[in-house]
């Protein structure tokens, strides 16, 4: 039978029919909502991630971000969950450009439980929850109009597990999948997450896709993801579509 592999705490829990040792780590979904103005308030659903953005006064921008994933496939059955809340600032450039700078900190939940071969047709219990803080800090940098929005977004991540409750594994399962709870929960982890964002559409209605790299900085190993891609559908409540211009001086999108 197959091991258990889960990715826990800040991204989708994952599980699949190959690999050997456990995922510790897998980027969520990040936030780069490129506002514009004083009021905006912008939304986006993917099958994993739900993220609201609202600007309350010129500059400044408050996110939330929640996340929540469930997978069962035969004795196999996990779960996860994840909620973030930040703020910061934002203001634009050369007519439509925009430039966000955001920090946040979040909590983290995963639960993970299979069954493996015991002999004589028999088999035993194998699980873990593990729980765990993420803070964050991020600048995006993009291009945004009526049709369409390119971002680039780069968020450097401090995750700190604070429990890895862990049934049934053997000593040498535990060693071999990395799930000692003092290796998982001593140190702080640090993760730099470059990730590019498309969105297109009209107005306040975009499909969107955002591709993320996961790359860990400095200290130990920790088992983690190295990509990911997010595809959903984002909203934005504004009023700068009427004064839209491609360049200054020129025609309005509504002229």
């Amino acid at each position: 039978m197959n091991p258990l592999r889960v990715s826990v705490l800040a991204g989708a829990v994952t599980l699949a029919s190959t690999g050997c040792t456990t995922t510790l780590y897998k980027s969520s979904q990040v936030s780069a909502p490129l506002l514009r103005e004083q009021g905006e308030l912008k939304g986006s659903i993917s099958p994993s991630n739900v993220q609201v953005a609202w600007s309350p006064r010129a500059g400044v921008g408050l996110l939330a971000n929640g996340y929540y994933e469930s997978y069962e496939e035969g004795r196999r059955d996990a779960n996860g969950l994840l909620a973030e809340l930040g703020g910061g600032l934002h203001g634009s450039f050369l007519e439509n450009g925009v430039w966000e700078a955001y920090g946040g900190v979040g909590y983290g939940q995963s639960t993970a439980s299979d069954q493996r071969d015991a002999g004589g047709g028999a088999f035993r219990d194998v699980g873990f929850t593990a729980r765990g803080l993420r803070a964050f800090v991020q600048p995006n940098l993009g291009y945004v109009t009526p049709y369409f929005e390119v971002g680039g977004s780069l968020r450097l991540s401090a995750v700190k597990y604070v429990s890895l409750d862990v049934e049934g594994y053997t000593e040498p399962e535990r060693a071999r999948e990395f799930l000692v709870a003092d290796e998982v929960t001593d140190p702080v982890w640090l993760f730099a997450e470059p990730a590019v964002t498309v969105k297109a559409g009209y107005k306040w209605v975009k499909g969107f896709v955002q591709h993320t790299w996961t790359r860990k900085l400095g200290g130990d190993a920790l088992p983690h993801e190295e990509d990911t891609t997010v595809v959903g559908l984002s909203v934005d409540v504004a009023s700068w579509y009427h004064d839209f211009q491609w360049t200054p001086g020129a025609s309005s999108a509504g002229d």
